[in-house]
């Protein structure tokens, strides 16, 4: 007779057959700073790009500010697949935040120099520093 259900034996530990059978060991933390520090960088070209560019196209600025925006964007992509540490997740969605407010200025500035095309701003003003210049060099020059 039994006193009660029977207890199984434990089960004999095995780690390395265990390791073995455990499936895909996580993939290694990523340190995210030189990351971060490239897109702060890549996003101070770009505003300034943007900036410098109403005087003669806002273009490449833009192409910048696509640039940042995009590696951000990809950026977040591997939070979401786990590639960083919870501490990192706050620096790339400010970075992400910032890309993403230099895209609205970036738009804003082509919008300005359509705007300056049309009404003749840069006639005015490239008229006035050709002025400007040719002054100076006659100066110079005697």
């Amino acid at each position: 007779m039994t006193d009660g259900p029977a207890v199984p034996a434990a089960a004999p530990s095995f780690p390395k057959v265990d390791e073995l059978f455990d499936g895909e060991p996580p993939p290694p933390q990523v340190d995210v700073r030189p990351r971060v520090l490239r897109l702060q960088l890549l996003l101070a070209g770009a505003v300034a790009l943007d900036v410098a560019g109403l005087l003669l196209t806002v273009v490449p600025g833009a192409i910048v500010t696509v640039w940042a925006w995009l590696s951000a964007d990809a950026e977040v992509a591997r939070i979401e697949a786990g590639t960083y540490d919870e501490k990192a997740v706050a620096a790339v969605v400010g970075v992400r935040n910032v890309a993403r407010a230099a895209m609205v200025f970036c738009v804003l500035c082509l919008v300005g120099q359509a705007w300056a095309l049309h009404n003749g701003y840069y006639d005015a003003v490239w008229a006035t520093l050709y002025e400007l210049t040719m002054g100076v060099l006659n100066r110079i020059l005697g």
